[in-house]
């Protein structure tokens, strides 16, 4: 009795450590080789399965921007848990008011996020069709 115990805290402990190794949560960066372009993603949980949040990408160094900051409740990213580590759902251009299909993907050995663009919203817009952020 005392060693099942034992392995089912040592398993809680580990999953809830894999977990909190995959947080989305906070602030993101990238910046594009040259210095350039720059992208910052803030994410929050509203619940274990959905992210939301906003995100800020300038391009041709503050030439054009792609910016709105949370106001309201409103957010430009929402997201759900297709897999561990992996969510999938829709980006919303600050500069066309259309969305389009994101995903994020969480690389462990990187400590990082893997943004994709899967779908680019119709109109302008200014964002990287895939960028690696950090934090």
């Amino acid at each position: 009795m005392r060693q099942a115990l034992l392995f089912l805290f040592l398993l809680i402990g580990v999953k809830g450590f894999a977990q909190q190794s995959q947080d989305f949560a906070g602030n993101w960066f990238w910046e594009s080789p040259d210095g350039q372009n720059r992208m910052e993603l803030q994410l929050e949980y509203e619940s274990q399965n959905l992210i939301n949040g906003n995100h800020c990408v300038v391009f041709y160094q503050v030439d054009k921007t792609d910016c709105r900051r949370k106001n309201a409740g409103a957010f430009t990213i929402n997201l759900i848990k297709i897999a561990e580590g992996v969510y999938d759902g829709t980006i919303e251009s600050a500069v066309s008011f259309t969305s389009g299909k994101i995903r994020l993907q969480y690389i462990e050995r990187e400590k990082a996020i893997r943004f994709y663009l899967k779908e680019v919203p119709p109109g302008e817009f200014y964002m990287p069709k895939e960028a690696f952020l950090i934090r």
